[in-house]
């Protein structure tokens, strides 16, 4: 299974914090909140991830790269301009089958992860 996670969009209500870098490079306890994601998620079991970038995607690629440092691969998406969640998950439709989704933005904690790669194609 793989983990596609959103983090494209720029954060709008975040401003001005989101004036320099995405939302999802916001630091959490010295982490980016996309860090706090993909370790949870390699904690979980998941090894591959694709990230659905956009707004100052080059940040977001410089600080993970292929992912070797956390022991992981990474794959990004560059979905252009963001179209909502549905175009989002479009975007990444030639390279999955079986995937979970998360958004970048919000912490998940490796045992919901878990839980829901449990539930593979149950939920929907």
């Amino acid at each position: 299974m793989k983990c596609v996670i959103l983090a494209a969009g720029e954060g709008n209500r975040m401003h001005p914090l989101t004036y320099t870098r995405p939302k999802v490079m916001l630091p959490i306890a010295g982490k980016p909140i996309l860090e706090w994601n993909l370790l949870n998620a390699r904690a979980a079991g998941l090894k591959e991830f694709i990230f659905i970038v956009s707004y100052r995607s080059e940040m977001v690629r410089e600080y993970f790269g292929n992912g070797k440092p956390w022991n992981v691969k990474i794959r990004y998406v560059n979905q252009g301009k963001p179209m909502g969640t549905a175009h989002a998950i479009g975007t990444v439709e030639p390279f999955v089958s079986d995937f979970l989704v998360l958004c970048g933005d919000t912490i998940f904690g490796s045992n919901d992860i878990k839980q829901l790669t449990k539930k593979g194609n149950k939920i929907g």
